[in-house]
């Protein structure tokens, strides 16, 4: 063979090199550049999960807590013992627990659709709890303006903690309503790393001594009052005539 003949086949061999070479370059680049994406996500849910266990930790905790104990306050203030009584201590008691399921969901509990999911349906009965201890309690005892301005800030907690939650976890926000890239994980997982021994303790603390533990109190004075006979004795006419039942 000739090297007029080789050299036809050099140059098609020589280009077809080349060809696959162009074609390996933007695989390895594309297999680097997923890799960098997803190493980004991660670290982006890393931060995330970080300042959620920040916010509820440092600014919910204490203003859910502190705002129940004004609230248990205003209630030894206007009697509830003797006028609206037991039952509406009881479901204090039941928010409380209804308020406390988004927190603890978003501080122990990795952020997904089922967490989400759990959260928002605790927001939604928490509403719905307020609405029935409302329509109770306004014909039985007098709720002074610093009582509804502190119930403001107790009924906003729970739809904060989903709103901004939702806002740090977008892919499995949206999943959950069948939108975004991601499919919606509804499996209950424990966060990693969990929460430290000490945060742990403080949140005990905080919501059991400053908030728990007064309207425990309450209730075991409601009752106290209605075994004597006397729930109801000072339950105000003109509550009975504006909102009788």
């Amino acid at each position: 063979m000739s090297g007029k003949s080789l050299l036809p086949i050099l140059l098609g061999a020589g280009a077809g090199l080349l060809f696959m070479g162009s074609k390996a370059r933007p695989s390895i680049a594309n297999a680097r550049q997923r890799r960098y994406l997803a190493a980004g996500r991660g670290q982006s849910r890393q931060a995330a999960d970080e300042a959620t266990r920040r916010y509820l930790m440092y600014i919910i905790m204490p203003v859910w807590s502190v705002a129940g104990f004004l609230d248990w306050l205003w209630h030894r203030q206007t009697k509830i013992e003797t006028t609206s009584g037991a039952k509406e201590s009881i479901m204090h008691l039941l928010m409380m627990a209804e308020a406390g399921a988004p927190i603890l969901t978003g501080l122990f509990l990795q952020m997904n659709a089922g967490a989400l999911a759990l959260m928002g349906a605790g927001w939604l009965i928490h509403e719905a709890t307020v609405a029935w201890d409302v329509s109770y309690t306004v014909s039985r005892r007098v709720i002074f303006p610093r009582e509804q301005h502190t119930h403001s800030y107790m009924q906003s907690i729970p739809f904060d903690i989903v709103a901004t939650l939702a806002c740090l976890h977008p892919e499995q926000s949206l999943a959950l309503f069948g939108l975004g890239p991601e499919k919606p994980d509804f499996r209950l997982r424990f966060r990693k790393p969990p929460v430290p021994l000490k945060d742990f303790a403080a949140i005990v603390g905080c919501m059991g001594v400053v908030s728990g533990l007064p309207h425990i109190e309450e209730l075991w004075r409601c009752y106290r009052a209605q075994q004597s006979g006397i729930a109801g004795r000072d339950i105000p006419e003109c509550a009975q005539e504006l909102y009788a039942s």
